[in-house]
């Protein structure tokens, strides 16, 4: 509780603060909540509002955690996709790779830089996200010779839902731009590549991130709960949970 609750005549007002937080070790973010206040509802018996701080620092503590980061190889990828981590189709793009390294699988390396950042508009929820991306070529003794790395800036759209009891999300990529950090192989034109990468991270990072998702963050309840009638509205700089209540 973050104040008094506020008794309504026909309602009760409570100000929470939801947070993320490293069991082991309690840091607080490196920013603070927003304050909001939720519209006259009386549709539902119950509304939740949820800002923005409750999930970026879900992302805060997964990154300090070191777990935001993914590796791909080729057997991630559909079958049925043109596209292969392999040195011969990197090579179309990068001659110098296929040369070099002929014949050999690659493997890529996406890590967060920075902690991802969610911000709420009106029926728009976007997450701004700054990763580097390592390309490796896999010896056959399975040692990994690094190629090149890049800097990438993506943004992509959250629909974010209620399943059961739990808030849960799914993304898809609106964009992202590429930068040359360092190359082992010389200098390559980097726009190039923006096909292959948009084509791995559509068909491998984002249902990968949607996979966990899907599973869904409990919200708060009390006793058992079940919520039926659940609506959710994307406002600014928080969610709007409208929801009838069954107790069992």
């Amino acid at each position: 509780m973050v104040s008094s609750p506020t008794v309504l005549k026909s309602s009760i007002d409570l100000s929470l603060k939801g947070e993320f937080y490293n069991i082991g070790k309690h840091q607080e973010p490196p920013f603070s909540p927003a304050a909001f206040y939720l519209p006259p509802q009386n549709n539902n018996m119950l509304y939740i509002g949820m800002s923005a701080f409750t999930v970026n620092s879900a992302a805060f503590v997964y990154n300090n955690a070191g777990v935001l980061s993914l590796s791909i190889t080729d057997d991630m990828i559909p079958k049925s996709s043109p596209i292969r981590l392999n040195t011969k189709t990197f090579g179309v793009i990068i001659p110098q790779i296929a040369k070099q390294f002929p014949g050999l699988m690659m493997k890529l390396l996406v890590k967060m830089e920075k902690t991802p950042t969610l911000t709420f508009e009106p029926n728009n929820a976007t997450v701004q996200a700054t990763t580097t991306v390592t390309a490796f070529a896999i010896q056959p003794n399975s040692t990994l010779s690094p190629l090149f790395v890049l800097n990438l800036e993506a943004s992509v759209s959250a629909r974010m839902f209620v399943s059961e009891m739990k808030l849960a999300a799914a993304v898809t990529l609106n964009k992202m731009d590429l930068t040359l950090d360092k190359s082992n192989v010389g200098d390559f034109q980097v726009s190039a590549l923006n096909s292959i990468l948009q084509g791995v991270f559509k068909l491998v990072v984002i249902p990968t991130v949607n996979v966990q998702l899907a599973k869904g963050y409990p919200l708060p309840t009390i006793g058992k709960m079940k919520l039926m009638n659940t609506q959710l509205d994307v406002l600014k700089d928080y969610i709007l949970i409208g929801t009838d209540v069954q107790f069992s």
